[in-house]
């Protein structure tokens, strides 16, 4: 199997195997929750089968193809499976992480996100950007005939998020948006349609918790340091678009100062790991 394969089958494991020692150390989880856990961490082995299982029909290069893509969707099930470990904030570390906020931003962090206006709009815009930059990175690899480092690209990305989704659990706390009061339910007409639809998107997509370090950062600026070192204007582009994504993520309060800042420095510290392998 590729590498990439074995980081998300593993990771898949690894967390399924927590999910059930868990209660040695920490409040214990919910039965239901641990089956959870450990049901998705079956979908990227069956997955990943499957795909292999088609080289008896489909040409070898659709096989290959298959599974450069395959990555993507099941970005998503450490997420899913990290989610189920979020049993309520711990108070104290959301205190520190605001008082880390209110130092670096004051009058941003005493807000519940982004104004109706123009900067606001052009920051929610950058925020959405972080769902559709990673398949974007590979779309920009394959036109650039560059699709012989899908390997290179996919090691980067996946330690780099993975490493974020594995501090996670440790660090339960909602986002600084939900800590603010939040006028946006009562008078929706107050905020901009772009972050309406970021609301939507956080209200029926995601764990409902923060991911810390940000792992969208950490996704979003593995994929430009990747694109950096084989195609740089590509990369050049995907950093700008990355920055713009962590001041939507701050500005709008859906991560804090720190989730935000760790984030980079956890793609930055993969990459450098990830190098000497990247071919």
């Amino acid at each position: 199997m590729r590498t990439s394969e074995w980081i998300q089958i593993g990771f898949a494991a690894v967390l399924a195997v927590a999910a059930w020692i868990q209660p040695l150390f920490f409040k214990p989880l919910p039965v239901r929750r641990r089956w959870n856990i450990t049901l998705l961490a079956i979908v990227p082995l069956a997955a990943v089968l499957l795909a292999r299982s088609t080289a008896a029909f489909l040409p070898q290069f659709s096989v290959s193809v298959l599974r450069d893509w395959l990555t993507v969707p099941l970005f998503l099930v450490p997420y899913w499976q990290t989610g189920q470990f979020f049993q309520g904030s711990n108070h104290r570390i959301e205190q520190r992480l605001l008082a880390f906020d209110r130092w670096l931003m004051p009058k941003t962090a005493g807000t519940s996100g982004t104004a109706r206006t123009g900067l606001g709009l052009v920051l929610e815009v950058a925020y959405l950007f972080c769902y559709p930059l990673v398949p974007l990175g590979l779309v920009v690899l394959y036109a650039g005939g560059q699709r012989a480092h899908t390997a290179s690209f996919w090691l980067v990305v996946l330690v780099a998020t993975y490493l974020c989704y594995a501090i996670t659990p440790f660090v339960p706390a909602y986002p600084p948006r939900d800590l603010a009061r939040d006028l946006a339910g009562s008078q929706p007409s107050q905020v901009g349609k772009a972050r309406i639809f970021n609301r939507w998107i956080l209200k029926h997509g995601s764990i409902h918790a923060i991911s810390f370090p940000s792992a969208h950062v950490a996704s979003t600026f593995a994929v430009s340091l990747v694109l950096l070192r084989f195609m740089p204007v590509a990369g050049l582009v995907f950093l700008f678009i990355s920055v713009w994504i962590s001041l939507g993520a701050v500005v709008g309060r859906y991560h804090y100062a720190l989730d935000v800042l760790l984030g980079a420095v956890t793609a930055l510290g993969a990459f450098f790991a990830c190098y000497p392998y990247l071919t």
